[in-house]
């Protein structure tokens, strides 16, 4: 396989519009790398351009220390795998997985060899003589694989490639990339706008917003440890909640719901009267029928309830900022109680209200 490195990229259309902006980064060789972030980001933008499909208007793309800048898409060692499968629906899956090989010359015992070896891997063995339109959507993707792997490229792209899935199929697809890029040990430059599959697949994980970086981690590093705000309120499920405060006297938070105490030396030190950001995830916030007097938790209203079987997702009033808490399903709570809750202060961060720069010592 490959190292990848971006250096700098910068796209810019004809319009004027900025698609990437300064875009630097170092793929390991075999490292699993997710680009996730809101529609419009930049990030299949970024991917494209690594493929060569849209032009790098500064910067350079290499591969294993080469600049492929210039290269067209065939020249480049790459295979893509894209969200609408792109298979050719006159062709059977053998011949969808042979085709690139064929326009390479490739002989035919080896092109054979490597169809046999992907189909194994991917479990399309009984499949190969069927057309496109005679398989479902997760066979689909699955041969949309197979022609990349018989490729046997320095790089793997993929582009969304499980957003056209049901639920159902998108987990078992992603449970099946992640066994692949195992067998493989592949680099994968991987894009998606939902964050599960980039926290389950990444090895590392690239934010992005508005064509720019805001945080390239681990998952768990992007998780406990988000940069801004931005990067805290899009890792997770449900979304970290977000309650602005006050520094008060001896460490406190100071909030219309109530007065909160974290653990000493857990935040820096605030001057009295200094307005910031408190953010807490929903399984930090602990809540029962708390008595009102007990310090250090908030006052709040019960708004709406989500079942989700094994746990639930309540949905509160505090102030007038919502914020979610993920209790046990049979916890004993309907719309318009109050209860009182309280911040277990594991993973909650202090941003900058101005800046969304996550304050840290």
């Amino acid at each position: 396989m490959a190292s990848l490195t971006l250096s700098h990229i910068r796209k810019v259309y004809p319009s004027g519009a900025v698609g990437v902006d300064d875009f630097h980064l170092d793929v390991a060789d075999r490292e699993f790398l997710v680009l996730v972030g809101p529609s419009g980001c930049g990030k299949s933008t970024t991917l494209r351009m690594v493929a060569g499909l849209e032009t790098v208007t500064s910067g350079t793309v290499c591969i294993d220390g080469r600049p492929v800048n210039d290269l067209p898409p065939k020249d480049r060692d790459i295979a893509m795998v894209f969200q609408n499968y792109a298979l050719y629906p006159h062709m059977t899956v053998r011949e969808n997985m042979a085709f690139g090989l064929r326009l390479r010359k490739t002989p035919k015992a080896e092109i054979a060899a490597r169809i046999a070896d992907a189909a194994e891997t991917l479990g399309l063995g009984a499949l190969l003589e069927r057309l496109p339109r005679q398989l479902s959507g997760g066979q689909r993707q699955r041969v949309a694989l197979g022609r990349a792997i018989v490729r046997k490229p320095k790089v793997f792209l993929f582009d969304e490639p499980l957003s056209n899935l049901d639920a159902k199929m998108r987990v078992e697809m992603r449970e099946e990339i992640h066994r692949l890029h195992h067998i493989l040990r592949a680099t994968i430059l991987y894009v998606t706008h939902d964050q599960t599959e980039a926290m389950t697949l990444g090895d590392r994980i690239v934010v992005m917003e508005s064509g720019r970086i805001r945080q390239a981690a681990d998952p768990i590093t992007l998780y406990n440890a988000p940069a801004d705000r931005f990067v805290a309120g899009f890792i997770g499920t449900p979304p970290m909640n977000f309650l602005p405060v006050t520094a008060g006297p001896d460490g406190t938070l100071l909030s219309p719901a109530g007065t909160l105490i974290p653990p000493t030396g857990l935040f820096p030190a605030l001057p009295p009267g200094r307005a910031v950001i408190l953010g807490i995830r929903p399984e930090s916030l602990v809540g029962d029928t708390l008595p009102a007097h007990l310090p250090g938790t908030l006052a709040c209203t019960a708004d709406i309830i989500e079942q989700m079987g094994a746990e639930a997702y309540a949905h509160f009033d505090v102030a007038g900022t919502r914020m979610t808490a993920r209790v046990p399903s049979d916890w004993p709570i309907r719309r318009g109680d109050t209860r009182f809750i309280r911040p277990a202060y594991g993973k909650a961060c202090l941003f900058d209200p101005d800046t969304g720069r996550a304050l840290r010592e």
